[in-house]
């Protein structure tokens, strides 16, 4: 029933093992940890890491999906969840508003809602069609022209070609199946074969094939496109964003069902190979207390986070609704752990949360952080170094990367400004509360931010760079007081 993989699966196998769940496709190492799964043929829902490995990605059956979350945060309540009903292979009405790069265009699925969508078929602007969903977002979906139905075994998927689950390998099934395909779906329409497939009698497939072909049939021949919106419902998506601070969290899960080094899944998610096999051999060999003990575990995160030192780094603003983006600076980590990262700007504009603060070419923006902060702090210089003003991001806690190097973290929309001419500002405070209102942000986690943004907006204004970081360092110390604030 639920297929999971990542870094997180021997932890989320156990809650939900314990929660009287099924799985399904389970993992060689899984399997060996426990035992005594109860299986199920069917993938429903599958759960894995997010591609930077910062959380999971929760896919499948909408009803299932749901309980499963509702779940984990049952149990981890400081989970940020960006939730997407309608997700993947969801079928819309959508209306060309314009034409991005040849079948490329811009499309209006829900009102006053867009996405991106490629065409099949010639089309004008204004014309309304039936789409797919291909990758599901809150805010930038994109959808491809055509019908998908899925079943239990295949998708059917109009316009597309036949292909197969990597999870079935054999090659001779593979070939079986295509073979199938070709010869009983007509032009005009793909078969995907899912991983359920592959324990499937082929019999059976065939007739969902059919099945499906005769339902996409009736669907089309009275379809009718009077207005944009969805049609029908394919699979749900939710965004688990696993800070680093929750991350420690999972750590006390996991050990409950395997030995698990302290940081195991923060060692994890740097995906530095030879230092994962390091983790995986102490601790399939018990050897986690003598040999990576919290202190000396500590120590080497550290020293991984000092080889950002004197590098141009990247630094990830990932968003909860929408694409994000990345700026790059020039990094320095200081003696006091506080990450230094400096550059110039090249262009002219207003700087962000700001009404009338000019951004000149040749300014100097010096941004300060630390390792598990919950924010990022600009200052804004002219060429001849006058302070312009100062901008601190709030943000779930900064960790960092090292392929490519840079620093990582969740914008959380809110932010706090000063400038000598506009005084000090909390900005974007309608945004923040509607990450609680939809059920994205948790509503205790939101309200230490708030007292958060309180509290630094009264120490801008009158202190200088260091005194500000300080000062900051230290609410964010008194006001979450998580465990990794208290080691650092």
């Amino acid at each position: 029933m639920i297929r999971v993989r990542g870094i997180y699966s021997t932890a989320v196998t156990g809650l939900l093992d314990e929660a009287g769940y099924s799985f399904a496709d389970v993992s060689i190492d899984i399997q060996e940890r426990f035992p005594a799964l109860k299986k199920h043929g069917e993938v429903l829902l599958t759960i894995k890491d997010q591609d930077d490995r910062s959380g999971l990605i929760i896919l499948g059956d909408p009803e299932l999906l749901a309980k499963v979350v509702f779940l984990l945060r049952s149990i981890i309540p400081d989970l940020i969840v960006g939730y997407v009903p309608v997700g993947p292979y969801s079928m819309y009405v959508v209306r060309l508003v314009e034409r991005v790069d040849g079948d490329i265009w811009l499309a209006e699925y829900m009102p006053g809602r867009f996405c991106t969508v490629k065409l099949r078929n010639s089309h004008s602007e204004g014309d309304l069609l039936l789409a797919h969903v291909t990758r599901a977002s809150p805010e930038a979906p994109l959808l491809k022209e055509g019908a998908a139905l899925t079943g239990r075994y295949v998708r059917l998927i109009q316009f597309e070609r036949h292909n197969a689950s990597e999870h079935i390998r054999d090659a001779e099934l593979r070939l079986q199946l295509l073979t199938l395909a070709m010869s009983e779906v007509p032009q005009g329409w793909g078969v995907h074969f899912r991983s359920t497939a592959k324990n499937a009698n082929i019999l059976d497939v065939g007739r969902e094939i059919k099945e499906l072909l005769k339902k996409a049939t009736e669907f089309l021949n009275v379809f009718k496109p009077q207005g944009i919106g969805p049609v029908m419902v394919g699979e749900s998506l939710a965004l688990v964003e696993i800070p680093p601070d929750t991350a420690l969290r999972f750590d006390t899960i996991r050990e409950r069902y395997f030995t698990t080094i302290p940081f195991h899944h923060l060692f994890k998610s740097l995906g530095i190979e030879e230092l994962s096999h390091k983790i995986d051999f102490a601790e399939k060999n018990a050897l986690s207390g003598r040999c990576f003990s919290r202190e000396k575990v500590l120590e080497a995160i550290m020293e991984e986070f000092a080889k950002l030192n004197g590098s141009r780094v990247s630094i990830f603003h990932k968003k909860l609704t929408g694409q994000g983006h990345v700026w790059s600076a020039f990094a320095e980590i200081r003696s006091s752990g506080y990450v230094q990262l400096r550059r110039q700007s090249s262009s002219q504009g207003t700087y962000d949360g700001f009404k009338n603060i000019r951004r000149e070419e040749g300014d100097q923006i010096v941004s300060y952080t630390w390792l598990f902060a919950r924010t990022i702090i600009h200052f804004y210089y002219s060429p001849t170094g006058e302070l312009k003003g100062i901008y601190v991001n709030l943000n779930t806690p900064v960790f960092f990367a090292l392929q490519p190097p840079g620093l990582k973290y969740v914008d959380l929309a809110m932010d706090v400004t000063y400038s000598p001419m506009e005084g000090i500002q909390v900005t974007d405070q309608e945004e923040f509360q509607e990450l609680v209102e939809y059920g994205i942000l948790p509503r205790g986690l939101a309200e230490k931010y708030k007292l958060f943004a309180e509290k630094v907006a009264g120490i801008l204004g009158e202190k200088n760079s260091e005194e500000i970081l300080a000062e900051a360092r230290r609410l964010q110390s008194s006001i979450f007081g998580t465990e990794v604030d208290r080691m650092l």
